[in-house]
Order: structure tokens, then C-alpha cells, then sequence
């Protein structure tokens, strides 16, 4: 029964309710929205159904669009994890097939049970660091403060590594310009502490104050007001991120090594650099072209400018990702850049990283990669692209417990990254869990509809898992948003012949031909649509064309369940050997 209108208790267990807490002695849990919901309709009534409709109603009311089974049973499942529970040998959370669920951890027993799972769960300290905000009427600085808070969420995942997980900067620019509570943000992001400021340029001068904040009480721990000359860019940018980041390590860490370096550049060429990142995070490749722009002014300026180097290299990788271009020309550009990159600074972690993507796309260097990726890792591990990216890698080598564990931790570092959650959806599409990566996609889809890659792995899952219906509705549905995309085009053109409508798979196919006289068209995604079509010999000229081109997503050859049809044949088997897979 509720104890007030803030605290629900049952048994050892008391919820709080403004904190979205569990806690059961001195140990406690943080639980996200839906489990919290879930939680507290079950503390409502302890020991009493609560039935699957009770709980719809409550989680998405009005209507709300969503696979309602999925949703469902992904919220419970992530609350089962929280608490440590079972669903084969429940403990806590008990399932009514059909009906719904009722906690049922009532005995003495249950305390101590829980305090064991709880501690199993672990937590460590979580920092956001909250897009700065500009003061004043200067125009054009919205660079410079987005460059800021990149600079501090970089340095501090380097700096506290191991020790407090940074989350990234995708998740964190969603409250840009938020008018949210610091306990609402904490919530979402499940952040311990904000580090939130502002910038003001004054003439030749700029002023950059920062705060930290605890989120559950809201309480500010420190605030420090920083001056710099506006000429010294670099300094203003690194020495106030590195200040900041000690600031941090002294309050939270304190046996910390507070060490940090900061190479001194050109200022012309850091603000290059910082417009270059501004364009590099745009959504998709939307920015890529200009930022590729802004790095090679950078690196005109001062080319002993390793991050400079490093971004290059990246943003090249993206523009083969998204087949802008030939992929082996501009892999092959990246390789030099990251190579360049880590000859003027071995500890850099973006540069281990671009490096391990080229190992993984161009040179099919599977060791090599490994070791790129460890090293970016270690380097900076609150870095959730290495971990996205890494757990791409190990799904296409079957190592899936691998795989999922590294797309989970990216998960954790990026909640609200939408390509983060799609590739997680793909890691459990080629593990073949396919209801995981369906929920886990409906969940990337309800934060932005129109993100078209999550469409596509969706329709994927379902059409892999027999949904056949579901699998054109999703893919076509993206087409409404993405009708250029020639990936989107291949796959809906290979679903649509699997369910047998071959004439709109071949207007599809054609479509493509034309589409390949305007931009590249990539050969791994046309060796799909020939699969569906049961034409082989067009499938593995595709895939050979795609050897030759290093198309990026070749290395999931092996690990695609819609290649089954073409892997008895000889053909198949001499690609995966060329591979290495």
C-alpha cells in the first residue's frame, strides 16, 4: 500500500517515487521510465495481478503507436535486470501467462536476495556533460560552444577512464536549449552529475563558467569562471577542458592521476578544427563533405595537427559508409590519415579507432582491428563509437556474447544515439534474436520515426522471423522518408521478392540502374535483391564487385541470414576465404 505520495513500500522494499529509486537496506537501484512504471503499479498492489491492459493504459496512453508485445516485455525484461531477477525462477517479478504480473517478494528472505542482485548490477559514477550555452549577441559561436563541450566530454572520458562513464555527446545534445530539471535529465540519461556553462565573447576576450551538478538533490558541488584571450583558441578550448576535467577527478576520484596535456596548435587551425566537428555531427553524412573541407583547412595551417589528421580519417569512413564515393578510394585516404595521426600521437583514441575501422573495411585485418579497437578502447572508455563499431566487428566474426556485450555498453554510453540503437539491433539481427533486435528498433523508431536505418533493420528482423506483412510495411514505410537511399531500394527490392512479388522487386532493381548513372550504388546491398530473386550468377557478380570496391558492409557476409540461399555454393565459400572470415 502506498506509505505516502512520494514513497511506496512492500515488504524490505521501499520505491521512491521522485527519484524513481528501489531500495531494500543501503542498497539501490535507479530504475528508467517504463520498469519504474511497471514497478510501481506492482507496489500499488503488492502480491495482485496487474494485467497486461492496466499496464498499456498506463505506459502509452492516448493511443500511442507502438508494437505493444515487444515494448512490453522489453520494459519488464530491463526491469528484471535491474533487479537481478529470473524470469524462469522468479524471485521479485512473477509472469502470469496471458494476464500480466505481480510482485510477489514478500518474506524476510527476499531482502537479502535482493542485496546480493543488487550488488551484482554494480554502478559506477555517470557524468553529462550538457551542451554550453552562448551569453551575449556575438554571432556565429554556436561552433565554438558545441566544439567546447565535445572537447570536455573527450577529455574527461580520457582522463577519469575507468573510474566515471562520460556519457556521449549525441545523448547529451538532446537537451540543448532544454528547460528540463537536472533530476529529469539525470533520469533519463541515468547521469549522477551534470557539468553544464556557458560561453561569452566579449572583443578580443572570452568568459567560460562551468558547474557541477549532483542530479538527484540538484545540488551544485562547484562552479569555477574561467578568462581567456579569444586569439589563444586552443588554450580557451583545451586548458579550460583539461581545468575542468582536474576540477571533476579532484571532486569525484580524488587517488586520481590529475595530470593532462594540452599540445599547442595554431589558432587558426583549432578553429578550422572546431568547425569541422561542428559539420562531422550533423545527422547521417549531412555535414560530411564540409567537414572534410574544414580538417584539410586545419591541417594547411598546422600539419602536425594529430586530432585534425584523426577526424579526417573519420570523416572519410563516413563517407564510405554512406557510399558518397567509391569505398577503397577514400578508405585508403583514411588509412594514411590515421596512420599520420598516430606517428604524432600514439595515445590518441579517435586515431586508434579510424585505424581500426580501415583495418575492418579496407584491409580486412581482423587481428589488427581487434587490437585498434582495444587500444581506442582503453584510450577512453566512455568512447561509444569504438564500442558501437567493435561490436559491429565481433557479430561478423560470430563472437556474438562478444558483440552484444560491446553494443550494450555503447547502448549505456549513447542512450538517445539513434545509429548506437540501431547497431545494436543489427548485432542481435545476425545473432538471429531476432525479437531483440525488433524491440529494439520499434525502440530507436518511437524516438525518431523517420530514421530510416532502423527501418531497415526492422523490416529485416520481422521479414527473418516470418512477419512478412510487417517486414514491406516497415521497409516501405522508410521509403516515404528515404526513397533515394539505394540501400533502403536493395532491401525492400530483396523483401519484395522473398514474398514472391518478383516484377516489383525488378522495377526496384531498375530503379537502382538508373540510380548508379547519378552516385555510386553499392554491390553489396544489389547482391541481396539477386538472392531474392533466386539469380545467383547476378548475386555473386554483385558480391565480387563489391570485393573490389571494399564495400564497408562486406565483412557481414558471412553472418547475413539473407545470404542462406548462396551458401552451399563454391562461390560463396572462395569470397569467405578472400575475407578471412
Amino acid at each position: 500500500m502506498p506509505d505516502t505520495t512520494e514513497t511506496l513500500r512492500c515488504g524490505p522494499f521501499e520505491l521512491d517515487v521522485r527519484s524513481r529509486e528501489l531500495r531494500s537496506g543501503t542498497s539501490c537501484v535507479r530504475l528508467q521510465e517504463q520498469p519504474f512504471e511497471i514497478l510501481r503499479m506492482m507496489l500499488e498492489r503488492p502480491g495482485l495481478v496487474v494485467t497486461r491492459e492496466e499496464l498499456c493504459s498506463r505506459l502509452w496512453p492516448n493511443g500511442t503507436f507502438v508494437d505493444f508485445e515487444h515494448s512490453l516485455n522489453a520494459a519488464v525484461k530491463r526491469l528484471r535486470a535491474a533487479l537481478g531477477d529470473e524470469a524462469d525462477n522468479p524471485r521479485f517479478v512473477e509472469t502470469l501467462p496471458r494476464r500480466g504480473y505481480r510482485f510477489i517478494a514478500m518474506k524476510d528472505a527476499a531482502e537479502a536476495a535482493w542485496t546480493v542482485a543488487a550488488g551484482t548490477v554494480g554502478h559506477r559514477v555517470r557524468l553529462a556533460v550538457l551542451p554550453f550555452t552562448i551569453v551575449g549577441d556575438e554571432p556565429g559561436q554556436e561552433y565554438f560552444a558545441d566544439g567546447l563541450t565535445e572537447e570536455m566530454i573527450a577529455q574527461l572520458g580520457q582522463l577519469c577512464r575507468g573510474r566515471i562513464g562520460v556519457i556521449a555527446r549525441s545523448s547529451s545534445m538532446m537537451f540543448k536549449r532544454s528547460t528540463q530539471r537536472a533530476r529529469e535529465i539525470g533520469q533519463t540519461l541515468r547521469a549522477d552529475y551534470l557539468l553544464e556553462g556557458s560561453v561569452r565573447q566579449e572583443g578580443d576576450r572570452v568568459r567560460i563558467t562551468a558547474r557541477l551538478v549532483e542530479t538527484s538533490g540538484e545540488t551544485h558541488l562547484w562552479i569555477e569562471t574561467y578568462e581567456r584571450h579569444l586569439a589563444d583558441c586552443l588554450s580557451v578550448q583545451a586548458d579550460v577542458a583539461a581545468r575542468i576535467a582536474q576540477s571533476l577527478a579532484m571532486e569525484l576520484v580524488p587517488e586520481q592521476s590529475h595530470g593532462a596535456n594540452a599540445t599547442s596548435h595554431d589558432a587558426n587551425a583549432y578553429q578550422a578544427y572546431l568547425k569541422a566537428r561542428f559539420h562531422w555531427n550533423k545527422p547521417g553524412d549531412e555535414g560530411v563533405d564540409e567537414a572534410i573541407d574544414y580538417y584539410e583547412q586545419s591541417l594547411a595551417t598546422d600539419p602536425a595537427f594529430a586530432a585534425a589528421y584523426a577526424g579526417i580519417a573519420r570523416a572519410r569512413l563516413l563517407r564510405a559508409e554512406y557510399y558518397g564515393d567509391v569505398p577503397r578510394r577514400v578508405l585508403e585516404l583514411a588509412r594514411q590519415s590515421a596512420k599520420r595521426a598516430l606517428e604524432l600521437e600514439p595515445s590518441l583514441s579517435e586515431a586508434h579507432l579510424a585505424l581500426a575501422e580501415v583495418r575492418r573495411t579496407l584491409e580486412w585485418d581482423w587481428r589488427g582491428a581487434e587490437s585498434s579497437y582495444s587500444q581506442a578502447i582503453v584510450l577512453n572508455p566512455s568512447h561509444e563509437g569504438a564500442h558501437r563499431s567493435f561490436g559491429v566487428m565481433l557479430a561478423a566474426l560470430s563472437r556474438n556474447p562478444e558483440a552484444i556485450r560491446e553494443s550494450e555498453r555503447a547502448c549505456e554510453l549513447d542512450p538517445l544515439c539513434l545509429v548506437v540503437n540501431s547497431s545494436a539491433a543489427w548485432v542481435r539481427f545476425v545473432a538471429g534474436d531476432y525479437d531483440k533486435a525488433i524491440a529494439r528498433c520499434l525502440h530507436t523508431v518511437e524516438m525518431n520515426p523517420r530514421f530510416s536505418a532502423a527501418r531497415r533493420v526492422l523490416g529485416a528482423a520481422y521479414l527473418q522471423s516470418g512477419r512478412e506483412d510487417a517486414a514491406i510495411q516497415s521497409l516501405e514505410g522508410a521509403m516515404a522518408q528515404a526513397d533515394k537511399d539505394p540501400v533502403l531500394l536493395a532491401w525492400l527490392a530483396h523483401a519484395k521478392a522473398t514474398v514472391g512479388d518478383h516484377d516489383e522487386a525488378r522495377g526496384l532493381l531498375a530503379k537502382l540502374a538508373r540510380m548508379a548513372e547519378r552516385r555510386f550504388v553499392p554491390s553489396y546491398h544489389l547482391a541481396l535483391a539477386h538472392v531474392g530473386l533466386e539469380d545467383h550468377d547476378a548475386a555473386f557478380a554483385a558480391l565480387e564487385q563489391a570485393t573490389l570496391d571494399c564495400d564497408p558492409a562486406l565483412p557481414n557476409m558471412a553472418v547475413d541470414p539473407r545470404f542462406e540461399p548462396i551458401r552451399s555454393d563454391a562461390r560463396y565459400m572462395r569470397l569467405i576465404e578472400l575475407l578471412g572470415l
